[in-house]
């Protein structure tokens, strides 16, 4: 749950410190970098409108599984966008799916323990929620210096790939009947 959590929050600052090689990658303007940012904040914040609705309607488990292969399937167009025009939507498509873990996370904490074990279960989430933007342009940063731009989407990628199976095996229903 925790993982699901800090997925938003990391996806955004993972990319932070490639913006200058992905300008010149794809011959982008400063504003169309800054459009790949908003286009992801803009996805996040719509969807996170629907993401809870959506859990109550047709369970925790499946808004989640499906939040992350969309995750997943839009980490890998931005790995392989060949201009800026794909970038942004595909930025967008992370941001709309990776909303997904974190608000349904909540609901499930809410569904599985009770009022006091919850509280304390949300307080080490937010932890990793307050962790994932400092380590996040370490690790792009990281990635973009020693091997490419493109290896830090190919990291998000594998991010979803291993929060997928881990939910698919691991994570139970929690919305009653």
């Amino acid at each position: 749950l925790a993982g699901l959590g800090m997925l938003g929050p990391f996806s955004i600052d993972t990319y932070l410190p490639a913006f200058d090689g992905i300008a010149r990658t794809l011959t982008a303007t400063p504003l169309q970098m800054q459009q790949t940012l908003s286009a992801y904040l803009f996805g996040f914040a719509a969807m996170n409108l629907f993401h809870g609705a959506l859990a109550d309607s047709f369970g925790r488990r499946p808004v989640v599984i499906v939040g992350l292969v969309l995750f997943t399937i839009a980490s890998v167009g931005c790995a392989l966008a060949p201009t800026i025009g794909w970038l942004i939507t595909f930025r967008a498509l992370q941001g709309m799916s990776a909303g997904a873990g974190m608000i349904v996370s909540r609901a499930i904490i809410r569904d599985m323990f009770p009022p006091a074990d919850a509280q304390r279960v949300m307080s080490q989430v937010t932890i990793y929620f307050g962790v994932a933007p400092a380590i996040a342009p370490m690790v792009g940063g990281f990635l973009f210096v020693h091997v490419g731009w493109h290896a830090i989407f190919w990291f998000l990628t594998a991010v979803g790939v291993v929060l997928w199976a881990a939910n698919y095996k691991l994570l139970p229903e929690t919305l009653h009947e």
